[in-house]
């Protein structure tokens, strides 16, 4: 008996220093309240139907899509590491799970982050991506949200939209404020082949970024953003151009924050203009944030979009988030 404790014990010990250097964190959101949305024919991002018009209708349903996610990071010593990042979605408000399981990401990584880099694999946001998330106050969440629809000005990897599949990318490390990110998606099977790259340059409160994305279907968009933060509100602006199924789209999206001690005001206008006449996409977003502690908040927004020969499209919501 004497024996097999030791033995054990020793198999611990031999354990704690690799254990020491690893970790994994589980993380997700709630987000659950009252939303409204007129029958309005402007398409928009946000309500039930991007596509088209909705019957006007009150449902309970989430504000920001539930999320449950694992992050895994083990340090390998000399600045290396590797690890993992894994995000499932799911409608809180019926417990329905999305297609693919892992929709959000996932993806397995390794390299000297603080150094040069990471080289990752897997399903994972389009550089652009990053870029448009640093314009809008919603994160892409919400009624009030610019969305995919406006910020990348009609364009979106097919079938996946915002994220590749198939993918592997380089994240740069942080040079004297730059970084970068260069991704490649292999179509395999019916999907286009992707490239993207975008470039990030940060210093205090100044940001400006640009990206480029493409698919073999002769896809394409390009973008360039800049924000500011004055204190008192953080303003940004984000131009975007396009060419989708031979059509050409641009568009400009104005965004401000203003946080007030527990409270935070977001404000955004954005004019989507595809080619042709009557094709302008006008949105108006408002939205009120107040922080109950740094996890949980109460919110409430409003999307307003208009398009020539379309009726108005307006929806608000009314939630509780809580991140854990």
């Amino acid at each position: 008996m004497f024996v097999r404790q030791l033995a054990l014990a020793g198999v611990v010990a031999t354990c704690v220093p690799v254990m020491a250097q690893s970790s994994v964190t589980i993380y997700g959101r709630v987000d659950l309240g009252l939303f409204h949305q007129n029958s309005g024919s402007t398409p928009t991002n946000g309500g039930i139907s991007p596509a088209g018009p909705a019957a006007n209708m009150w449902q309970v349903r989430q504000g920001s899509a539930g999320r449950i996610g694992f992050r895994g990071i083990e340090d390998l010593g000399g600045g290396l590491e590797a690890g993992f990042q894994m995000e499932h979605r799911f409608d809180a408000d019926t417990g329905l799970a999305h297609n693919p399981f892992w929709e959000a990401r996932s993806f397995v990584y390794a390299g000297a982050p603080k150094q040069w880099g990471t080289v990752y694999a897997g399903r994972e946001y389009i550089p652009a991506f990053w870029v448009a998330l640093k314009a809008d106050p919603w994160g892409l969440d919400t009624v009030a949200t610019p969305g995919p629809r406006h910020l990348l000005a009609n364009y979106g990897v097919p079938v996946s939209g915002i994220r590749s599949d198939n993918t592997i990318g380089l994240r740069s490390a942080i040079w004297n404020g730059f970084s970068s990110n260069v991704a490649w998606s292999a179509g395999e099977g019916t999907r286009s082949n992707t490239t993207g790259v975008n470039l990030e340059y940060t210093l205090g409160p100044l940001y400006v970024g640009t990206a480029f994305d493409s698919t073999t279907s002769q896809q394409k968009m390009w973008m360039a953003a800049a924000s500011y933060d004055f204190g008192v509100v953080r303003t940004a602006l984000l131009y975007a151009r396009s060419k989708v199924n031979n059509v050409e789209s641009s568009n400009v999206s104005l965004t401000a924050r203003i946080p007030v001690s527990t409270h935070l005001v977001k404000l955004a206008v954005s004019r989507l203009n595809p080619e042709g006449p009557g094709n302008t996409n006008t949105k108006l977003s408002a939205g009120y944030e107040h922080f109950l502690s740094k996890r949980t908040s109460l919110l409430a927004n409003i999307g307003s979009a208009k398009q020539p020969k379309l009726t108005r499209t307006t929806m608000f919501d009314l939630s509780i988030k809580h991140n854990f």
